[in-house]
């Protein structure tokens, strides 16, 4: 079975309305009704919300639905390439920066800024271009 079909179960045995739903999850009466035609899925954190409001583990929500599984994983790499990918940009900027205010003066503690900046933008093109 489904996500969605067992959502809709699960929530017509606890005699509860995809308002009461929403208004509990923070979301509209449309989402859930998306949620249980199967035309989109809930993220992480509200399938965790949905198991604690349905009272059902988290296995027997998602076991059987791989299209759900595999869409939960696509979110997790998502949200990992982005942070990794804002980490390296900030760490980026710091280093421009301290290339902007060290003096040139200090060669040594330049050209190593230099360098670094160098190697975080190569990684930061490798990250994209891993993920294109």
């Amino acid at each position: 079975m489904e996500v969605g079909a067992k959502l809709r179960e699960r929530r017509n045995i606890l005699h509860m309305t995809q308002d009461e739903v929403a208004e509990a999850l923070g979301v509209t009466r449309q989402t859930i009704s998306n949620w249980e035609n199967g035309r989109s899925y809930p993220d992480i954190e509200r399938i965790i919300r949905l198991s604690d409001i349905y009272q059902l583990s988290l296995d027997e929500l998602l076991k059987g639905d791989h299209k759900m599984v595999h869409q939960l994983q696509k979110n997790t790499q998502q949200n990992r390439f982005i942070k990794t990918f804002i980490l390296l940009l900030l760490v980026n900027v710091v280093l421009m920066l301290g290339l902007i205010f060290i003096s040139p003066a200090s060669t040594t503690i330049w050209a190593l800024i230099f360098l670094l900046v160098i190697a975080n933008t190569f990684s930061l093109f490798y990250l994209i271009i891993k993920k294109i």
